[in-house]
């Protein structure tokens, strides 16, 4: 009886520091995500009009993104835009939901804060900055539920299809996060100013304020609500 106990509280005893571990490994994942990272900068980090930020300065702003170039279409909802995450996923039979297409377009924009505006740069090894997009347009597709022309052609586009070998339809879900344009966001970056070979449209001034990242100052962007509401200085 005595042996059975003490097997007893030795398998209840590895159970607990089973879920004990779970729970530290989820916290610490939890801690380490680009979001969290990205929050706990900018509440460290105090927004500034661009006309004061110091070259050099690992500076926050928060307004508006304006294109640069021709903007992007995003490939679920249509929207114009300077940046989208894309991502599709695959239910399997038995290890839950696996990821069947990943994709991210940018392109350099302009982000503006009352009649100020800066560069914000993306043409840069993607090690040196994090972005984290409300994925705000959500779609799925699977049984008696078939998918429409705008995703039936995004797969086709990308080498996939939406239906298996034999006509049936996969479980499918499609996530997309875009910043479009006039969105508010949130840009922490290393400034510099760049002296301007042309004039800039609506733009009177002779020097502009670029944001780049690094190895250990990373590019931050996000389009939160969270992080864009503290815009005050």
């Amino acid at each position: 009886m005595f042996r059975i106990l003490m097997a007893a509280s030795s398998d209840f005893s590895f159970i607990i520091i089973f879920i004990i571990a779970l729970i530290i490994a989820g916290l610490f994942w939890h801690y380490k995500s680009t979001k969290q990272v990205i929050l706990r900068t900018l509440k460290k980090t105090v927004a500034k009009p661009i006309t004061r930020i110091q070259n050099k300065e690992y500076a926050k702003i928060i307004g508006t993104a304006k294109h640069v170039d021709q903007p992007l279409t995003a490939p679920l909802s249509g929207r114009k835009c300077i940046f989208y995450q894309l991502k599709v996923e695959r239910k399997g039979s038995k290890h839950g939901w696996h990821t069947l297409l990943e994709e991210t377009r940018t392109q350099d924009f302009f982000i503006a804060t009352n009649d100020e505006m800066a560069i914000v740069k993306l043409d840069q090894p993607n090690t040196f900055r994090k972005i984290y997009l409300e994925k705000d347009h959500q779609q799925n597709s699977g049984f008696l539920n078939d998918a429409n022309a705008t995703l039936e052609r995004l797969l086709k586009n990308r080498g996939h299809s939406s239906t298996n070998l034999l006509g049936f339809n996969r479980t499918l879900r499609y996530f997309e996060g875009v910043i479009e344009l006039d969105e508010k966001i949130a840009v922490v970056g290393i400034a510099q100013w760049k002296s301007l070979s042309e004039p800039i449209e609506g733009f009177g001034y002779s020097k502009i304020l670029t944001l780049l990242g690094s190895k250990d100052q990373k590019l931050l962007i996000t389009d939160l609500k969270k992080a864009t509401l503290n815009d005050a200085y």
